[in-house]
């Protein structure tokens, strides 16, 4: 499982995944993308504009499928919850929850964090500047590192990259960079007169 926001999906996001198939031996990964993360404010594409850039991003991978469970439930988005759901679904499969180092001592305030360490192995993928020790709070689950990117390119980094005019190919898929442009997600609204300036590297 590889849940967050993709807010925009992006070239590190499927890379992780990869490695983790490779390094664990997985049948695949579920790419859970979040309707109401408790934890995470909203400042860039709507859900249905999110999920479709996903699609797109997974469709040339077939060990990769996007799952909407999270997408159509009222109220806030738990992990617990999706997980208790699986579990029901495929109650002999074990699984592994794919997390980034960056939110390592945010799993101590996910609901129900405690039972949630018992139903999955967490698969660490290191992000840089951020430490892969772990809070005295997670003691009992089984965490496991594997090879990562080492990407240091976040989904706000590129917000603010696309926001500015930045093409950022080789980024994010070519696809999602299509369908950004073509629905024009994530850009600055209109300066004074109708033009939009452009922060450093002196461009205009």
């Amino acid at each position: 499982m590889l849940g967050g926001t993709f807010d925009p999906v992006h070239n590190g996001h499927l890379a992780i995944a990869t490695l983790a198939v490779d390094f664990f031996k997985l049948s695949g990964v579920l790419f859970i993308p979040s309707g109401n993360p408790p934890h995470k404010p909203f400042p860039g594409a709507s859900a249905p504009h999110r999920l479709a850039m996903l699609r797109r991003a997974v469709a040339s991978e077939p060990s990769f499928e996007v799952r909407e469970d999270e997408m159509h439930r009222t109220g806030p988005s738990y992990t617990f919850d999706t997980m208790q759901k699986l579990r029901r679904a495929f109650p002999r499969t074990p699984f592994y929850f794919i997390v980034g180092s960056d939110n390592l001592r945010e799993i101590e305030t996910w609901y129900r964090y405690r039972e949630l360490l018992r139903l999955v192995v967490f698969c660490i993928a290191h992000r840089p500047g951020h430490s892969l020790s772990l809070p005295p709070s997670l003691a009992g689950g089984t965490f496991i590192r594997f090879p990562s990117p080492e990407w240091g390119i976040s989904a706000t980094a590129l917000r603010t990259y696309l926001a500015k005019g930045y093409r950022c190919r080789h980024l994010v898929p070519e696809s999602v960079r299509e369908y950004i442009a073509v629905n024009n997600l994530y850009s600055l609204p209109p300066a004074a007169g109708g033009r939009i300036r452009h922060a450093g590297f002196g461009i205009a």
